[in-house]
């Protein structure tokens, strides 16, 4: 799912450790959705164009090639063998997918899906471009209830203790009850939220376009502590052991102790930074514009290994395995591992 948890906190358990080198690439025309999904021996690569590459985890090699739909803006959800996906254009606008059968399961008319599904308890919660933000059983896709929004939504839903947290395109934040849809509190914060919430067990992270990161209360919706940064936060940020991390179109990559904010360290890139930095128990992966991959001391923010990239990173890295893998805009998926791994990959 979009993060790896219900919470989107983005991080890894192991580390890749640098230098990298390519496994494999593989072709993917568009842009993948915020990041390839991975299940088993296949990695997912969901596009905005609707389509769904599904890629041999070892080799690269095509397992196939399906079409979801006529567009999305933000990453499917795959639960128990079922992709759910939803699109930006046509009528029926939530689609599930059996991956076993390769066959759709069902699609529901709903307004434009604009956020990544997040399925919970056997309910799927979404937000949509018509300022409603639905619950729908999983089943079937039928509608259980929904909320009136003040804006469009693009920021997807994260879940913690029972508590749906979602911001929308006119810089509202709001807490829902996941079971009733009843809204526990909402808050307007300075600047549309493009990026999607990131929430540990009381606290709510998210940055907005003028460039505020924020610290939020869950229970009550207090701000607990907000910091300005000089370039507008699109992307969101990602949270490992305490420490926050994310990038700004002012070219840096920031870290921030989350209880206080204060800020730690921060790292300079010759580009836009709006994909999530991927933290591991010892590095922090991250991508830019400037299209280069970059490996970070992830306590120090020092510059380990970077590596060139022929096209920029629009979505951003997840670590799978032994593998750490990308998508380079209207290019290519890669895997990258440690150069040794990569040798005994090639031998074989």
């Amino acid at each position: 799912m979009l993060g790896g948890n219900f919470q989107h906190q983005h991080y890894a358990l192991r580390n890749i450790h640098p230098p990298l080198g390519v496994v494999w690439k593989k072709r993917v025309k568009s842009v993948v959705t915020d990041h390839p999904l991975a299940l088993g021996d296949l990695i997912f690569a969901p596009t905005k164009s609707g389509d769904l590459y599904v890629v041999d985890y070892k080799t690269g090699e095509s397992m196939g090639t399906g079409r979801l739909g006529p567009a999305m803006e933000h990453l499917p959800t795959i639960d128990r063998n079922i992709l759910y996906a939803g699109m930006v254009l046509g009528n029926n606008t939530l689609v599930a997918f059996d991956l076993r059968k390769a066959v759709k399961k069902y699609s529901a008319a709903y307004p434009y899906v604009t956020t990544s599904p997040l399925i919970k308890d056997g309910k799927i919660y979404f937000g949509t471009h018509d300022k409603l933000f639905f619950c729908a059983n999983i089943r079937d896709g039928s509608e259980i209830w929904k909320f009136t929004t003040h804006g469009p939504m693009r920021s997807s839903p994260g879940y913690a203790g029972g508590t749906i947290v979602f911001g929308d395109d006119e810089g509202w934040l709001y807490a829902l009850d996941a079971r009733s849809g009843y809204k526990i509190w909402e808050k307007r914060l300075e600047g549309s939220i493009f990026s999607h919430p990131v929430l540990d067990d009381s606290l709510i992270f998210v940055g907005t376009i003028l460039g505020n990161m924020h610290c939020i209360d869950i229970h009550t919706g207090d701000v607990k502590w907000k910091k300005h940064f000089p370039g507008a936060i699109y992307g969101s940020p990602a949270l490992f052991k305490n420490i926050l991390y994310f990038g700004d179109n002012a070219h840096e990559v920031v870290a921030l102790h989350k209880v206080s904010g204060d800020r730690i360290w921060t790292f300079k890139t010759e580009g836009v930074v709006n994909t999530v930095p991927l933290p591991s128990p010892d590095y922090l992966y991250v991508t830019s514009w400037d299209r280069y991959l970059y490996v970070l001391n992830r306590f120090t923010g020092q510059l380990i290994f970077k590596y060139p990239l022929k096209k920029a990173p629009k979505s951003s890295p997840i670590i799978y395995r032994e593998y750490l893998l990308l998508h380079t805009a209207n290019a290519n998926l890669i895997a990258f591992a440690n150069e040794k791994v990569v040798k005994i990959r090639r031998k074989h």
